[in-house]
């Protein structure tokens, strides 16, 4: 098991997983709804700690870019709040096809410590479904934060 990350406060993180053998955990479009309802939930419960700036669901594993606003283990939770929510919603819809475990291993973060790393990444997880070619054209893929009327983007605006 990956070592814990110690979240360091105003900083960003790119945080990612696989499903458990690069396994398909998202069937059909209620199964990315649902996944992307658990982290609107977790995201206001939790606003006042960290902002989910950049994310991407692909059918066998999603990537986030969050800030961490205080020092607190917030994002550790809204990531297990929202994989222990998918992972209970799975269970009871395909019961039949699965193990208890979905996935590889804990989730993956990395510190984004400087603001042209920090939009480079933010690019790579808006695009990666591009990256895997699941789409030709990023605006045919709806699980994405990718917002075409902000090419501009500027970190700094989230801080």
């Amino acid at each position: 098991m990956p070592r814990r990350v110690e979240f360091q406060e105003n900083s960003y993180y790119h945080v990612y997983n696989r499903w458990l053998n690069k396994q398909t955990l998202f069937f059909c479009a209620k199964d990315f709804e649902r996944f992307l309802w658990y982290i609107a939930l977790q995201q206001k419960k939790q606003k006042e700690y960290i902002s989910l700036i950049s994310y991407s669901i692909l059918p066998n594993h999603f990537h986030f870019v969050f800030l961490n606003k205080k020092n607190w283990f917030a994002l550790s939770e809204f990531i297990w709040q929202i994989c222990a929510s998918y992972g209970k919603y799975i269970w009871a819809k395909y019961w039949m096809q699965w193990t208890w475990k979905l996935f590889e291993s804990r989730f993956k973060a990395k510190l984004l410590d400087n603001e042209e790393y920090l939009k480079q990444c933010i690019h790579y997880v808006e695009f990666n479904a591009v990256k895997h070619e699941l789409v030709s054209d990023i605006n045919q893929r709806i699980f994405t934060s990718f917002d075409k009327s902000r090419p501009d983007f500027t970190p700094s605006e989230y801080i």
